[in-house]
Formats: structure tokens, sequence, C-alpha cells
């Protein structure tokens, strides 16, 4: 299984949507990034820099839980 956030493909957006990281409106038919797993679409982002953005905002939560953890 690949890390969360590296398995982003670039596609056409299927449908109207939002990316989940601005909230930027994606038309159907407009370029994207998405994450599949299990065959289901589970984080669509508009551009690189969101998806960067949501790598960054993933690994930097995680790495506060694991801080957490230590100090309890």
């Amino acid at each position: 299984m690949s890390l969360i956030g590296s398995d982003f493909v670039k596609v056409n957006a299927s449908h109207p949507c939002q990316c989940s990281e601005c909230g930027r409106h994606i038309a159907a038919g407009d370029p994207c990034l998405e994450s599949v797993r299990f065959g289901k679409v589970r984080k669509r982002v508009c551009s690189e820099d969101c998806r960067l953005t949501f790598d960054d905002h993933y690994w930097q939560e995680k790495a506060r839980e694991r801080e957490r953890a230590v100090r309890a």
C-alpha cells in the first residue's frame, strides 16, 4: 500500500466538484489530481500546490499525534 498523498494521478474531473484544499470550483472536464483508494476517490485537488498543501497538513497532524502520544 502506498503512503497517503503519494498516489495522486492527473485526471479530468468526471463531474463538477470542489477542491478539497482551497475550495476552488472544478468544472467537469477540468484537469485535477485524484487520490483513489479501494476503487473510491478519497481526495480531489485542483493543482499540485494544493496536493502539496494537503500532504504538509496531513504529515504535520501525524507528527502532532505522535508527540501527544509520547507525552502521555
